[in-house]
């Protein structure tokens, strides 16, 4: 009898400062992905932990940043594998930079790096996220929005995905 691989269920989030991403590099060693290029992700805790909280924590523990919920954007949710993932969309403020607050967590992830979304998406990325980097390429194009404002109702109507 073979075994069915359980679902993992997990958050994403996609950290923008004006119009560059942050994203780290997956280590060599790890057994998937190695060396692709990705967004800050983690699973959800147990049964009940809403998506949303679960990006907010993943954000703190990954980045250092402390998010209220409301900042988060949501995208879209895809399958990686046996894994299910929420993803949002986050616009720092001027003085939010990530950081890997531990050095566990250095290990882990990586260093956050900033890229214009114009060569992000050319680098090699966890499959799935340059398909949403160019969706954030068009809206930001289509709507035209002054991102580099820290208004939250710009950042909301550039939240308005099909």
């Amino acid at each position: 009898m073979t075994d069915i691989p359980k679902t993992k269920y997990g958050a994403a989030v996609c950290l923008f400062k004006g119009e560059e991403v942050y994203l780290s590099q997956r280590q060599w060693n790890q057994l998937h992905f190695s060396n692709m290029w990705q967004f800050v992700h983690g699973y959800v805790k147990g049964d009940y932990e809403r998506y949303a909280d679960a990006a907010v924590r993943i954000v703190r523990n990954e980045t250092g940043i402390v998010l209220p919920v409301q900042r988060l954007c949501y995208i879209k949710s895809f399958m990686l594998g046996s894994e299910f993932y929420y993803t949002y969309f986050v616009h720092l403020n001027k003085d939010e930079t990530p950081t890997a607050p531990t050095p566990e967590q250095l290990a882990l992830h990586g260093v956050f790096v900033s890229f214009p979304l114009v060569t992000a998406v050319n680098l090699l990325l966890v499959p799935g996220l340059e398909k949403m980097l160019r969706k954030a390429m068009t809206t930001l194009t289509r709507t035209k929005l002054p991102v580099i404002e820290e208004e939250r109702n710009s950042w909301t109507a550039m939240c308005e995905y099909d």
